[in-house]
């Protein structure tokens, strides 16, 4: 009697169909579970490839909006939950789209730790996505301590001057700044790239990529958070990540306050840069000696000093260039004193400028809201003052007062036109305080 073959199977389309020596039955078995399997690991193949994207997709997301980038791949590393994209992530985008261009890195203002490590991090991510940087500054490196980094670590900074070439440049970079204006114009083609700070911003910031957080203590701490968080880290066995690391936490230690005004991210990425720093470098960079000059400049201002409450206002007159610095080393020392909450050291420096620094530890005064009140803003919209939590900073040009040969003179109306104006701002009446307030 012939045995019935299942109608469910149909051999001439099965492989297995091709083993005839076993029995019907069995080939029936292993014939609807072969079938079964196969169509499991299809459909579940099928699963796989829907949830990931494909390496053409990758590679197309770099071109796209930020946008369409939360969920795609640009090369850092997402180690957050699916749909939320980190500033780390909107970087390396913005810098990949950017691969091959040149940019500059424009410190403004007087270079100081906080904007010289974060310019360097920014050149070491940049080198990644082969963008040639270069860093530009405009103002002396005045601070001791400040030439003596860029001496120990052999930095490559660039101060601006006539000969410098801009116009090669497809992009600009500005760090550790209040805003990105200039004091250079730059070709309208070169656009604003990488705008990253830690102060409260001036105005609407228009660039490619954009970090401002009050809530860090220094721009150094939040580029610290790129290379932890992102694919482009420190391997800690070259000399050029070391000056970096050292640079940087040089940078977070300054704008802190020795970590007195340190918060979580600072903390996170001193651990982080500890790493790979030199420590003995960073002790003797910190360790370096006062100038005679800011010793001078610090007696000076003892000695016209002017106490209204727990305000201590101190004007130093005229000022080289090169010990511009000394007047935030002043207002820090003038702080210790035993009463004062908040210190004012100003002076003209170099014959253009009236600057001053502004040093805090009131709990009520906003710097920067402070130095904006008394001072206003110019006919472009852009405030003669600025700060932080616990220090800000002002600078007013001479203008065509520059030109007058009576400086006895000169400092005295200078004197009593910034008085009057902290006298008006705290409420007091314009008379001699605690010291000679009266001598230029």
């Amino acid at each position: 009697m012939a045995t019935r073959i299942p109608e469910h199977v149909e051999l001439k389309n099965k492989p297995t169909d091709k083993v005839v020596a076993k029995s019907p039955v069995k080939a029936s078995v292993q014939t609807s579970e072969s079938f079964r399997n196969q169509e499991t690991a299809r459909i579940r193949n099928r699963e796989v490839s829907a949830s990931k994207p494909s390496q053409n997709d990758e590679i197309a997301s770099v071109g796209q909006a930020p946008a369409k980038q939360a969920t795609k791949s640009t090369g850092p590393v997402q180690n957050q939950q699916a749909g939320h994209v980190t500033e780390t992530t909107k970087l390396h985008a913005v810098l990949e789209r950017a691969r091959g261009k040149r940019m500059l890195i424009c410190i403004k203002g007087y270079p100081d730790p906080d904007n010289i490590g974060s310019s360097l991090a920014l050149q070491f991510l940049a080198r990644y996505y082969e963008i040639y940087c270069k860093i530009i500054h405009f103002e002396e490196i005045s601070h001791h301590e400040n030439r003596a980094l860029v001496k120990k670590l052999d930095l490559e900074l660039e101060e601006y001057s006539q000969d410098t070439v801009v116009q090669d440049f497809d992009y600009y970079a500005v760090l550790d700044a209040q805003n990105p204006e200039l004091p250079v114009k730059l070709p309208p083609s070169c656009e604003l790239l990488v705008f990253v700070d830690h102060h409260k911003a001036l105005g609407t910031v228009s660039g490619q990529f954009v970090d401002i957080r009050e809530s860090s203590g220094s721009t150094s701490a939040i580029f610290a958070e790129y290379l932890i968080d992102g694919h482009v880290k420190f391997a800690g066995g070259s000399p050029e990540e070391t000056r970096i690391a050292t640079a940087m936490m040089h940078g977070i230690r300054t704008d802190t306050d020795n970590f007195v005004n340190a918060t979580p991210i600072d903390y996170r990425a001193s651990e982080y840069l500890a790493k790979y720093m030199d420590k003995d470098l960073l002790a003797l960079i910190s360790r370096q000696s006062i100038p005679a000059k800011t010793m001078d400049l610090t007696q000076i201002a003892l000695q016209r000093k002017d106490i209204r409450g727990t305000f201590m206002f101190s004007g130093v007159g005229f000022v080289r260039d090169e010990d511009r610095d000394g007047i935030g080393q002043c207002s820090d020392y003038l702080l210790h004193r035993e009463g004062i909450e908040t210190v004012i050291v100003y002076g003209v420096v170099g014959n253009e400028f009236i600057d001053g620094s502004l040093r805090t530890k009131s709990h009520t005064l906003d710097p920067d809201k402070w130095l904006k009140d008394v001072f206003g803003q110019d006919r472009n919209g852009q405030y003669y003052g600025g700060g932080r939590k616990d220090k800000g900073g002002f600078q007013i040009p001479l203008g065509v007062f520059a030109n007058c040969s009576d400086k006895e003179l000169l400092w005295i109306l200078i004197k009593k036109t910034i008085d009057e104006a902290f006298y008006d701002k705290i409420g007091v009446e314009g008379k001699s305080g605690d010291g000679d307030s009266s001598k230029g």
